[in-house]
């Protein structure tokens, strides 16, 4: 398959009607995806189907052991700058002012200053250094005190599961181990998960499993009797709509208001009593798999059902278990059930697919192994600790709370609400992590939610594409890319982010954040479209000006979440950070964020060079001229760069048609590796394509 200078490619794949031509069609395996448009023609016996669908780079699967920036043409690394004058100044700044930071956050929130008495009610009891511990977070503090129940309860999960997998599993459904599509329909490895999950959850909502039931059961009515049709997505979409604000208005529902003989129902309400408050994250789980049936309803219209189940058998990546669908008979009611209740992940995710769901639940997937289980659980316990460090030495949830911010200077305001989002990124950071490591321990392998620290980003669109990865990864393949993908890209941008707001809670204050967060991706597009041009990024002074961008891009991001997820005084708060007052604070402070920028930039450097060499080997080894690198001498060929995001690579990626494309676009399903699946997979007898058996994570974890 060639590249083409146009970013659609126009692919006739002829269902053949006679035995002779058999050999050709199995040679062509045709991925329908979910923006494919068929025009069905009779033509001499043969029914061509014209796709027209975008195809990124990320259609062309890796050989074994590359990775996506092996395939592309690369160019030449810069040298490193690690030991030059230049990063010895910045260590030196580094030295002294990440130690001011600690020392200015940490005194800031000394019980000796007059201030203490005023928020220390919002302070617990701690057993760290012999301070108290900040515990005025909501969320965080629920979890906490729960941990060891939900700890106990997922051990439960796992170990009755893996004692049922090793015993009931190897026994009655031996067939099942050995030929996995033996079995069609409810699946013995999901048995375990459907009935813990409905004890689970009935423990945790109580009576209002009633409600979660007739909810996931009209929702599952609906994908069944309408599946496949052309307005079903508008059924599916309105129906889960419809319940997010109706859960949210009536408060999860009462007994009493049905009918005055149920009220007494209503004292028995489980753990957790708000049930619709964790609910939003199940609406995501029965889109998925609406969206999912319906879309295999549709394959069903224009291939056949043997070629279309022939391509669930051993998926070879991660995309193809998202891309794939399951066998119709998969799409049941007890394997829905166990989906969108699994244990694991029903309170907080990570979000997974159904397709990718069952596939694994049918084929394992080999990238989880018991070490690196083990080894991630200890990282999750380090995390966890460093929480803890940080709520009993910086009470910066609690100051905000307070909100009085007139007896602080503008480097200590600056510096709490710094330490405010990153405790909602470290909060988030462990309770996902805590999920996925259960999930990981059952043998579920599911996306990392914050694959890079929230310190180590300057872009807006790589800031929102590693943060909640999941969520975000499920936004582009059941909203952006139905909604036209890159060709209406900004108009998707404000609808995703007013749905996402929305789905967080049904607050004015949050419809703003999510359109400050819209608008703020206009100026970053164009600056990347302005200055990615190789005259600038040639120049010397490249970096210099992408740290200049960058820096007011980290303030006006800083402003724009605290506005969205901020306590009370935000408006006081930022009022006092550029007053008169901080002549001095403003410029100085944005000087320490170019330091900052230019050493995350030699970060991405340090990464793209990594994937080079590894690219390179891999090209040398391989002999072949099929993958051929192209590489260019000069450093300032920037818009070749797709991995280091370094502004020396003009932080623009290049798709296999040659079309450039801007990170200041929020196009998440291209070139990423274990992408969201949106975008269809295309196989031929060219052996260019012929899929490897690479099912490597790039995860940032740190």
């Amino acid at each position: 398959m060639t590249s083409s200078s146009s970013s659609e490619h126009h692919i006739s794949v002829g269902v053949l009607h006679n035995t002779q031509q058999k050999t050709r069609q199995l040679s062509q395996t045709l991925l329908l995806s979910p923006l494919v448009n068929f025009n069905d023609q009779q033509t001499q016996g043969i029914l061509p189907m014209a796709v027209t669908t975008p195809l990124p780079s990320s259609a062309r699967p890796p050989l074994p052991g590359t990775t996506r920036a092996s395939q592309r043409k690369m160019r030449a690394p810069s040298p490193s700058l690690w030991h030059t004058k230049e990063f010895m100044v910045y260590y030196v700044a580094y030295a002294i002012i990440v130690p001011l930071m600690i020392y200015t956050m940490y005194q800031a929130s000394s019980p000796s200053r007059k201030e203490y008495s005023e928020y220390e009610h919002y302070l617990a009891d701690g057993w760290m250094l012999g301070r108290k511990v900040d515990l005025s977070d909501g969320q965080w503090r629920t979890f906490r005190s729960h941990l060891p129940a939900f700890a106990l309860a997922m051990f439960a999960y796992v170990a009755i599961n893996w004692v049922f997998r090793l015993t009931v599993l190897r026994g009655l459904f031996a067939g099942f181990l050995q030929s996995p599509v033996s079995i069609r329909g409810a699946l013995p490895t999901l048995l375990v998960a459907f009935a813990y999950a409905s004890i689970f959850v009935t423990i945790l909502s109580g009576t209002s499993i009633v409600f979660i039931l007739a909810i996931a059961g009209i929702n599952y009515f609906i994908a069944k009797r309408f599946g496949g049709r052309r307005w079903a997505p508008l059924m599916i979409w309105a129906y889960n709509m419809g319940m997010l604000f109706s859960n949210e208005c009536f408060k999860g529902y009462e007994f009493g208001r049905i009918h005055e003989s149920l009220a007494w129902l209503d004292g028995h309400r489980g753990i957790l009593r708000r049930w619709d408050i964790t609910f939003n994250i199940t609406m995501l789980r029965m889109v998925s798999f609406a969206m999912d049936y319906h879309w295999r309803v549709r394959q069903e219209q224009v291939a056949s059902r043997q070629k279309i189940d022939s391509m669930v058998a051993d998926p070879k990546t991660d995309k193809d278990r998202i891309e794939h669908s399951c066998f119709r008979e998969d799409y049941c009611f007890v394997n829905y059930w166990a989906y969108i209740l699994y244990p694991p992940l029903y309170l907080t995710g990570p979000i997974i697919t159904f397709n990718n769901f069952i596939s694994q639940m049918r084929y394992p997937s080999p990238s989880i192994k018991r070490r690196t289980t083990i080894l991630y659980g200890i990282r999750l316990v380090a995390a966890a600790f460093f929480m803890e460090l940080i709520l009993h030495t910086v009470y910066s949830v609690a100051i905000s709370k307070w909100a009085h911010w007139d007896s602080f200077s503008a480097f200590e305001i600056s510096l709490m609400g710094y330490m405010r989002l990153t405790f909602i990124w470290l909060k988030l950071f462990v309770i996902w992590r805590f999920a996925r490591f259960w999930a990981m321990a059952d043998g579920l392998d599911t996306v990392e939610n914050m694959r890079r620290c929230m310190s180590n980003n300057y872009s807006l669109q790589q800031f929102w594409r590693d943060w909640h990865c999941s969520y975000n990864r499920w936004l582009v393949r059941y909203v952006y890319i139905p909604l036209g993908g890159r060709k209406t890209s900004m108009w998707n941008t404000f609808v995703i982010f007013t749905f996402v707001a929305l789905w967080h809670d049904l607050t004015m204050r949050l419809l703003q954040w999510a359109w400050i967060i819209a608008l703020l991706f206009l100026p970053e597009a164009l600056a990347t479209w302005y200055f990615g041009k190789p005259r600038w990024s040639s120049k010397p002074y490249f970096r210099v000006l992408c740290s200049m961008g960058g820096a007011l891009n980290i303030i006006a991001m800083m402003i724009a979440n605290l506005v969205g997820f901020g306590d009370a005084g935000v408006e006081r708060m930022l009022e006092k950070i550029f007053s008169w007052h901080s002549a001095f604070f403003l410029p100085a402070t944005y000087l320490v964020l170019n330091i900052h920028l230019q050493v995350m930039f030699e970060l991405r450097e340090h990464e793209y060079r990594k994937e080079y060499e590894a690219a390179k080997q891999v090209s040398a080894a391989s002999g072949s001229a099929e993958w051929e690198m192209t590489v260019s001498s000069n450093s300032g060929a920037s818009s070749q760069d797709t991995v280091g995001k370094s502004p020396r690579a003009g932080d623009r990626d290049r798709d296999n048609s040659g079309t450039t494309v801007s990170i200041g676009k929020m196009v998440a399903e291209a070139d990423q590796s274990n992408s969201s699946g949106s975008s269809p997979s295309i196989h031929t007898a060219d052996p260019l394509t012929k899929r490897g058996a690479s099912n490597k994570r790039h995860d940032h974890n740190d």
